[in-house]
C-alpha cells in the first residue's frame, strides 16, 4: 500500500464531529439571552450556551447592556390590546400585558429600573400607549405622566422578587413559561385578560416570590402601624399580589379619569 494509499485510509477512519455546528448570528445570540434569563444573563453564559468564543459574539454586541436591549424583543411576544372606545379599559388591559411580561420575565422589572436596558420594543410600545390616549383625550403632558406612571405601577410589583440565580435562590423559573394569558389564565377585571395568584410555571414562581418578600419585609413592623390599618395591610400582605395591583390600578384609573377633557 503507498503512502498516499495509507494517509487516505487514516483520514476516512477519523471519526466525524456529532452534534450541531455552533450557531452564531444575531438572532441566535438574543434567543439564547433569552433562554438564560436576564437575571443571570452574561456574555460567557450566552457564549457557552451557543458553543462559540466570546470574541465571535462581542461582534455582534459590545457589552452585556447592548444584549440585553436587544432582548427586549420579549415585548412583541406578549399580547397587547388594541385602542377601542374605552379609555379605562385599554390601559386595564395594557396594566396585565405589562404584568404578564415582567412575570415571565424574572429579573426584567430590575433591568427597566435601573436603565440598563431600552429597546425598541419597550419604546414602541409606551409610544403607541401615549398616542392612544391623546385619542382618548387627554392633553400630551397627562399622556406622558400616565404612560410612565402606569409602567412604575406594574414593575413595582416585582422589584421585590429576587430572581432565579440570586444568592438567596429565589425561585425564578423558565422566562420563557408564560403565554399570552396572566399566571393561572383568569381574566381580569372587566373580563380582561389579567393574572390571579399564578401557578403557571416560572410565572407563578416570581408571583409567589413577591407574595413571600412582602411578608418579609413587612411582617415583622406589622405591629408598629395604627390598629385602623394594621388589618388592612395584612390583607394586602398575605393575599394575591395581583388581586393588590387590581386595587392600585382602579385608584389610579380613578385619579386618570379627572385628567381627561
Amino acid at each position: 500500500m503507498s503512502a498516499r494509499d495509507t494517509g487516505a485510509s487514516t483520514r476516512s477512519s477519523r471519526p466525524r464531529r456529532m452534534g450541531r455546528p455552533p450557531m452564531a448570528d444575531r438572532e441566535a445570540i438574543i434567543a439564547a439571552a433569552l433562554g438564560i434569563g436576564f437575571a443571570r444573563l452574561t456574555m460567557p453564559a450566552v457564549a457557552e450556551r451557543l458553543g462559540i468564543s466570546h470574541s465571535t459574539l462581542y461582534r455582534y454586541f459590545p457589552s452585556r447592556d447592548a444584549l440585553a436591549a436587544a432582548a427586549d424583543r420579549a415585548v412583541d411576544a406578549i399580547e397587547w390590546p388594541e385602542p377601542d372606545d374605552d379609555w379605562r379599559a385599554f390601559l386595564t388591559a395594557t396594566a396585565w400585558a405589562h404584568w404578564r411580561l415582567f412575570a415571565a420575565h424574572p429579573g426584567l422589572a430590575q433591568e427597566v429600573t435601573a436603565l440598563r436596558l431600552t429597546g425598541p420594543g419597550l419604546v414602541g410600545r409606551e409610544n403607541r400607549t401615549g398616542v392612544a390616549l391623546l385619542g382618548y383625550g387627554f392633553s400630551a403632558e397627562d399622556s406622558v405622566l400616565i404612560m410612565d406612571m402606569l409602567a412604575e405601577l406594574v414593575t413595582q410589583a416585582f422589584l421585590a422578587v429576587l430572581p432565579q440565580g440570586s444568592d438567596d435562590g429565589e425561585p425564578g423559573g423558565d422566562p420563557g413559561s408564560s403565554g399570552g394569558s396572566g399566571p393561572g389564565g383568569e381574566s381580569g377585571p372587566g373580563g380582561e385578560s389579567g393574572p390571579d395568584d399564578g401557578s403557571d410555571g416560572g410565572a407563578g414562581a416570581a408571583i409567589e416570590a413577591a407574595r413571600r418578600r412582602r411578608r418579609e419585609l413587612i411582617g415583622p413592623w406589622m405591629h408598629t402601624f395604627d390598629p385602623r390599618l394594621r388589618g388592612v395591610l395584612a390583607d394586602a400582605v398575605a393575599g394575591s399580589p395581583a388581586a393588590w395591583f387590581e386595587r392600585k390600578l382602579g385608584l389610579f384609573l380613578d385619579g386618570a379619569a379627572g385628567r381627561r377633557r
